[in-house]
């Protein structure tokens, strides 16, 4: 039986379209979060969660400031 598993390095370019793909679902959920300050390391985590795991993390709640 052949060992299909791939054991060489990891070339460039997937790990710069790994980490654009991170980045652009970071992004998406900064918006849909409302743009919260003093968040993104929550947020990119997040996002890498669903990028290694291939699907979506529930959102966690973010409270956001109330202004009348």
């Amino acid at each position: 039986m052949k060992n299909h598993h791939h054991n060489g390095p990891i070339h460039p370019t997937s790990r710069s379209i790994t980490h654009e793909a991170i980045a652009t679902r970071a992004y998406e959920l900064w918006e849909s979060y409302g743009k919260p300050e003093n968040q993104s390391d929550e947020i990119w985590m997040e996002a890498e969660r669903e990028h290694m795991g291939g699907r979506k993390a529930p959102q966690p709640h973010v409270e956001l400031p109330i202004s009348f």
